[in-house]
């Protein structure tokens, strides 16, 4: 069994890839020589930071700026959106390390029917819960660029 457990968690491993866990650029209160760059690239396993689009780089430094009166309402969706699109990332994640143990259960099923039905069923509802994922992150970072105006 400990021995299965290496072999999946090296295979998981690969799936994810090396490169989702390196931290990327931080710019909340970082000097950037690109106005543009502020907050508005992704940071860790493609998440945003919850002040994407909120930033602006006065004297090369990027702050995050203060709401204007009539734009609250647009400050706080900003980063309610935010948060909700990181969210619906995680559950892309989760949903795929499902499949993953889904084909695990069905593979190793050893020809039992109800380990096999277990496996399908698994492979099933994380297949639909990723298809939501997807369409809900889609949503999200289309209210997001509708509501900030930015891309």
């Amino acid at each position: 069994m400990k021995k299965i457990l290496v072999y999946f968690s090296v295979i998981l491993t690969m799936m994810m890839g090396v490169a989702g866990f390196a931290p990327g650029k931080v710019y909340a209160d970082a000097v950037v020589e690109n106005p543009s760059d502020c907050g508005n690239s992704a940071a860790f396993f493609s998440l945003r930071p919850w002040y994407h689009g909120l930033t602006t780089s006065i004297t090369g430094r990027c702050e995050i700026g203060q709401p204007v009166d009539g734009k609250i309402p647009q400050f706080i969706w900003t980063i309610v959106l935010n948060i909700l699109y990181d969210i619906m990332i995680m559950v892309g994640y989760i949903a795929i390390v499902m499949i993953a143990w889904g084909g695990y259960l069905y593979m190793f099923s050893r020809g039992l029917p109800d380990r096999a039905e277990r496996g399908k069923k698994t492979l099933i509802a994380a297949a639909a819960g990723l298809a939501v994922a997807m369409l809900a992150s889609v949503i999200m970072n289309t209210l997001v660029s509708i509501l900030t105006n930015v891309s």
